[in-house]
């Protein structure tokens, strides 16, 4: 299982798409904490930090699932497709393959959140952990979605276009649902990360258990394929 997890991991940063990913991540970020410092005259200093991991976050929760599945669509379809997924399957069972693929794309973004907030850290000295969680667990929320779309859908070009749709679709439904009266609103709410978000403290380990519910859909249905 670690083996499969470094190899997705090392995969990611060897792709020049997550390397301009990267880089547009950590370009934004310090752009913006650019643009907080220079309005910091006019920023209480307690409010400081705040408006350069809020600049962070919101760029995370637009452009994030957009980043997540261009990148991770055809995780495991990938390996379906070129029939190498059958020398994974004679060495180690397949809950670990989903394990091992799920924790090494986690272990890449994760990585990503702790250079763009050391860019935040290094502008204002100060970390906002409650922001990191909640983008961590955005991202989470649409590594498990990507990898039981990537299981579900056998084609990798299907996924790629796919991914793209439900990527661009995700934050607006999310934000719709979240602030809107209507009934069906109500109930698209709740099956988006962002109305949790929205709510904070407990409520983000709502989105954890989707992430839980996600990767047990993966494995029922990796079990049940014929490989």
């Amino acid at each position: 299982m670690w083996a499969i997890c470094r190899h997705e991991y090392f995969r990611l940063f060897k792709s020049i798409k997550s390397l301009i990913t990267i880089a547009f991540i950590v370009g934004v970020s310090y752009w913006v904490s650019d643009l907080v410092n220079q309005a910091a005259t006019l920023i209480p200093q307690q409010e400081l930090a705040k408006g350069h991991a809020l600049g962070v976050f919101v760029l995370i929760m637009l452009l994030g699932p957009l980043f997540v599945f261009s990148l991770s669509h055809d995780v495991i379809n990938r390996e379906l497709a070129g029939r190498t997924i059958r020398f994974l399957v004679t060495r180690t069972s397949r809950n670990k393959i989903i394990l091992g693929k799920f924790l090494g794309i986690l272990c890449f973004w994760l990585s990503c959140l702790v250079i763009t907030f050391g860019v935040v850290l290094a502008t204002v000295h100060t970390f906002d952990a409650k922001t990191f969680l909640h983008c961590l667990s955005l991202l989470v929320y649409c590594i498990s979605l990507a990898l039981l779309l990537s299981l579900v859908v056998p084609r990798p070009s299907y996924t790629m276009f796919l991914g793209i749709v439900v990527a661009m679709l995700l934050p607006g439904l999310g934000l719709w649902s979240t602030f809107s009266e209507q009934p069906a609103a109500q109930w698209i709410a709740y099956l988006t990360p962002f109305t949790y978000l929205e709510k904070g403290g407990a409520w983000v380990g709502v989105i954890w258990g989707y992430v839980v519910l996600f990767l047990g859909a993966s494995m029922y249905l990796f079990q049940r394929r014929d490989c």
